[in-house]
C-alpha cells in the first residue's frame, strides 16, 4: 500500500460543492461523494428537508428521489413538492422498493445525488447499502438516506459525513464540514414546510 505526505494531501486539489446561504450554513462546503443521513420520528419533516435538499441541489446534477415511501401519485408527496418549491427537472422520482432497480436506474441516469426516503420502506440493510455504493465509488455520486428513530443506526451514523436529527420541525445538522447548526424544516403555526424560518 503507498503512503503519501502531510504535503500531498493539503495541496492536493478537492473537488466540492459551492454551497451558498442558508445551505452553506448548515453544511459548508461539502466534496462532491459526501454523504448524510436523516432521521427523526415519524412525520417529523424528514422527506420535507429532502425535497427541499433537492431542488437546491439540482443547480449542480441530477438528483435521484427514490421515493419507497409514498407512491408517485399521492397526494401527500404532489402536496409536499408544491410548498417546497421542487420544480427542477433535474429531480428525478422512482417509486421501488428494489435495490436493484434503484442500482438500474443510477447506471442509466447521470446522477449526482441520491436519495433514498426511506432506507426502511426499501428493506435495505447496511451491507446492502455499502454493496450498493462500491458499485459506484468511482462516480461523483452523493448518498442522502432517510431513516425513523428506532433502527438500529450505530454502523449507518459512523459511514456518513453529515448527520440531520429532525424533530418538531427542526434539523439538528452535526457533520465533518461544518460545525452544528440548528434550522427550521416546519413552520410551527400550521405545519408547512419552510426550511429556513
Amino acid at each position: 500500500m503507498k503512503t503519501v505526505s502531510p504535503l500531498f494531501i493539503t495541496e492536493r486539489n478537492v473537488e466540492t460543492y459551492p454551497f451558498t446561504g442558508d445551505w452553506e450554513k448548515i453544511l459548508g462546503e461539502p466534496d462532491i461523494r459526501f454523504s448524510s443521513l436523516i432521521r427523526g420520528e415519524a412525520k417529523s419533516g424528514k422527506s420535507t428537508y429532502a425535497a427541499k435538499f433537492a431542488q437546491y441541489v439540482s443547480q449542480f446534477g441530477r438528483v435521484l428521489y427514490v421515493s419507497a415511501e409514498e407512491r408517485l401519485n399521492s397526494k401527500t408527496l404532489q402536496n409536499r413538492l408544491k410548498y417546497c418549491g421542487v420544480t427542477s427537472e433535474k429531480v428525478r422520482f422512482i417509486h421501488t422498493k428494489s435495490t436493484d432497480q434503484i442500482e438500474k436506474t443510477i447506471q442509466t441516469g447521470g446522477y449526482r445525488f441520491v436519495i433514498i426516503d426511506s432506507v426502511q420502506h426499501v428493506q435495505m440493510s447496511y451491507l446492502d447499502f455499502e454493496v450498493l455504493r462500491q458499485k459506484f465509488k468511482r462516480r461523483k455520486l452523493s448518498w442522502h438516506l432517510i431513516m425513523q428513530m428506532g433502527e438500529n443506526i450505530t454502523k449507518w451514523k459512523h459511514e456518513v459525513d453529515v448527520l440531520i436529527d429532525i424533530k418538531n420541525g427542526r434539523a439538528q445538522v452535526h457533520g465533518r464540514y461544518n460545525a452544528a447548526t440548528s434550522i427550521q424544516v416546519l413552520k410551527n403555526n400550521n405545519n408547512q414546510p419552510s426550511l429556513f424560518d
